[in-house]
């Protein structure tokens, strides 16, 4: 795997490959791709600025494009960072996803395509989701 693959596959640029894992079995196995966000690339999500202060962060999940029918995972740990000409300490922002939203772009997108060919249950079938999260998307 490498971050081209990233960038051209999932959408999910300036953001660096570190690892995949392969969890459960079957039908039900999930490949996660553990990413991670350059320190160079930390900015304030408040004001954008690039002085920050890193400390750590939370570990996210965000589903991704399905590869062959199986869940793809994205994996990274969301730095907090300090930005003192602001007097803020927030999260930074996540450039493939939207706030507060535990799937990509590109996987929402993927779901509204399927839904104007299938039903939303179907959708949420296929996906692996309920149904709720499909008509929320």
């Amino acid at each position: 795997m490498s971050t081209s693959l990233l960038y051209h596959t999932f959408g999910v640029r300036g953001y660096e490959y570190r690892s995949t894992a392969y969890g459960g079995g079957g039908m039900t196995m999930t490949m996660t791709m553990t990413i991670e966000q350059p320190r160079q690339a930390l900015c304030c999500s408040q004001c954008g600025g690039k002085k920050v202060h890193a400390k750590a962060g939370v570990v996210r999940e965000f589903r991704s494009l399905p590869i062959g029918g199986k869940p793809v995972r994205l994996r990274m740990t969301v730095a907090r960072v300090l930005r003192r000409t602001c007097f803020v300490e927030r999260q930074v922002s996540v450039g493939f996803a939207d706030p507060k939203k535990s799937y990509t772009r590109a996987f929402a997108q993927y779901a509204i395509e399927l839904s104007r060919m299938m039903t939303l249950a179907d959708v949420a079938r296929h996906l692996q989701l309920s149904w709720d999260v499909v008509k929320g998307i």
